[in-house]
């Protein structure tokens, strides 16, 4: 009887390891079936794409930087990133959508600077955020030790040093 427990104990271990594998690799069926239509619309798009692969650099570097998977800071470079790269997108959508043009935009140090520019203020505002949250975090976590420390001072006063864990020394 324990071995089959075992047996069956070992199966779900095996087949708990390979699903966390799987999804470390992140492309299930799901996820191959969203690359191929990602490449097809790439291609389909190719001087868009040209554009936004150029534009969105820092988005990429943030993404491969990031060791935890998507995070705060790659989710905020990337957003401030397309923010930049937009502008320039739908310029190329009004020139008509060709190489030229796509060539033009990011040849061009102004769409370069624009873009790049946009994901460094992702980068601030990640920078900002962290700083207030760990400092909010910081000061409540010092009042909740101060408050402990009341709470302590309180039952030592009712209750006698026995409770504190200091009488023996």
């Amino acid at each position: 009887m324990a071995k089959k427990k075992d047996k069956e104990e070992g199966k779900k271990k095996d087949k708990k390891s390979k699903d966390s594998k799987s999804k470390k690799a992140g492309f299930g069926i799901k996820g191959r079936l969203f690359m191929i239509a990602f490449i097809l619309l790439g291609l389909t798009f190719l001087p868009t794409s040209m554009l936004l692969f150029v534009g969105m650099l820092p988005s990429l570097v943030a993404f491969l930087v990031n060791s935890r998977g998507i995070g705060a800071r790659a989710s905020t470079v990337s957003a401030m990133n397309l923010a930049g790269c937009v502008p320039f997108v739908f310029k190329l959508w009004s020139s008509g959508n060709d190489f030229e043009t796509s060539l033009d935009i990011i040849s061009g140090e102004q769409a370069i600077l624009v873009m790049y520019t946009a994901a460094a203020f992702g980068y601030m505002i990640d920078w900002v955020v962290t700083g207030i949250v760990s400092s909010y975090l910081y000061q409540k976590g010092m009042l909740r030790m101060e408050a402990i420390r009341k709470r302590q001072k309180a039952l030592v006063e009712m209750w006698g040093e026995n409770v504190s864990g200091k009488a023996g020394d």
